[in-house]
């Protein structure tokens, strides 16, 4: 079958789920595509050329986000918030016109919202989780006429009603394709800074609040072989010619024994190839760590603090101390490697006052690449903690909500404070600021009530 992944993502990003499907589709012997929808000048006249010189059978959407809120200092608070969904649908509607393939849906920004979407899109079929067996397994019954409807992951519409199948993790992550990067020109993606993404495991251990990941993917880790990272690295140097990589994991260094073993691979291997990580936890950063990583190359690397709050590293269930916060700023410090930090604030329990205990604790740093900080939680699905004490509460009523696009901020801060905060934040040399759809705080006379 001839099978094209549409990349629905309208902002910046490495498209790592669209190249690690089309692998996994073309391994099991079908013709695979992708179209990139970043990069669009004139997204219909591009997107039917494709269709029209392609002829798909089948075509995957890969739906990255709901919601996109990016940095404009012409903006209220300083942030844009973007509703993505239009964009999609525009996207749809282009194929639906074009082309009679069977559309699916699926991507991140699908999982949480799968039966919303199907309705927005007015589409009857996707698949939520991890897609490399699922969606291969769906091509396969499509193309011999069996039964579609109990692929795992699957939720479909059908006589009027919306049904799901539960998804399960794919275990053998190293016998899985490489993602497949050449099929893409990979030059736009340089010329914006873009760097390819792989993953090295699945599955998060840690309890935080607000993130659904170690409910989604489970608690325990599926990892790949230091090898096959190394592989993956070298693949997509061939294909891309980025002797660069960045690792998209939650915790790149959970376990440490993992994160080590990934490192002395590529000390043995005596490679060029050169990795970042946007999330190193704040745990077991040492001086012997940081030498690790970067005898092995790390160009970057974000230290995902979120607080340094006592009360809110309690809060939001970190599973990490004040005291192992500073170690790792200091370890970091000593070290080569280019780093930066990120915040969140906002989650239950935050304060004026224990903001100012965070930025106190990072005001004794220098911290080389900034700090990325957000203000705001997103509430997704009720794999957030957060969400599901919010809907036991009654604030929560109904999933479209969620759809609409909904944000907790901590009723402990006051309007005038959080108005304030983020010119407070940016005076801070190095400190961006991202407040999450900023126009509640203005527009909403509950924004912020817990």
């Amino acid at each position: 079958m001839k099978v094209l992944i549409v990349s629905s993502n309208s902002l910046p990003a490495s498209p790592s789920g669209p190249v690690y499907l089309a692998g996994a589709v073309r391994q099991a012997g079908h013709t695979v595509q992708i179209y990139e929808r970043l990069f669009a000048g004139d997204l219909p006249a591009e997107l039917n050329a494709k269709l029209l010189e392609f002829q798909p059978d089948v075509i995957g959407v890969s739906i990255r986000l709901v919601f996109g809120d990016e940095l404009d200092p012409a903006a209220p608070l300083g942030t844009r918030h973007t509703d993505l969904r239009p964009r999609v649908k525009e996207i749809v509607d282009i194929l639906r016109r074009g082309s009679s393939a069977r559309i699916v849906l699926g991507g991140p920004g699908f999982n949480y919202y799968a039966q919303d979407w199907l309705e927005y899109l007015d589409l009857d079929y996707g698949i939520r989780g991890e897609g490399e067996e699922a969606f291969p397994l769906f091509l396969q019954r499509l193309e011999q006429g069996g039964d579609i409807h109990s692929i795992p992951g699957c939720v479909f519409r059908q006589a009027g009603s919306y049904h799901s199948i539960p998804a399960c993790s794919v275990q053998d992550l190293d016998n899985q394709a490489l993602p497949a990067y050449e099929l893409l020109d990979w030059q736009p993606y340089a010329g914006r800074n873009i760097t390819p993404a792989i993953f090295t495991k699945r599955g998060c251990a840690f309890l935080c609040t607000y993130c659904p990941y170690g409910k989604l993917e489970g608690r325990q880790y599926r990892l790949k072989s230091p090898a096959r990272v190394l592989a993956e690295a070298k693949a997509i140097f061939q294909a891309t010619h980025s002797r660069k990589v960045m690792f998209c994991d939650n915790n790149f260094n959970a376990p440490r024994r993992h994160a080590e073993a990934i490192c002395r691979e590529w000390i043995a291997e005596k490679t060029d190839l050169q990795w970042g990580t946007g999330d190193l936890r704040p745990v077991g950063i040492t001086d012997d760590f940081c030498r690790l990583m970067e005898a092995s190359g790390c160009f970057y690397a974000n230290l995902a603090i979120e607080s340094a709050s006592a009360a809110m590293l309690h809060s939001m269930k970190r599973g990490y101390s004040v005291r192992q916060v500073r170690e790792s700023l200091e370890a970091l410090s000593r070290s080569k490697i280019p780093f930066g930090a990120s915040l969140m604030l906002g989650a239950p329990g935050e304060t004026p006052e224990t903001i100012a205990e965070t930025l106190a604790v990072l005001g004794d740093y220098e911290i080389p690449d900034g700090v990325w900080v957000t203000i705001g939680v997103y509430l997704w699905t009720d794999y957030q903690d957060i969400v599901a004490e919010r809907r036991r509460a009654g604030v929560i009523k109904d999933n479209r909500e969620l759809f609409n696009g909904m944000v907790y901020l901590s009723p402990g801060l006051p309007r005038t404070y959080l108005r304030e905060l983020p010119e407070a934040l940016q005076a801070r040399p190095g400190y961006s600021v991202q407040f999450n759809r900023p126009a509640e705080v203005w527009s909403n006379p509950n924004a912020g009530a817990g």
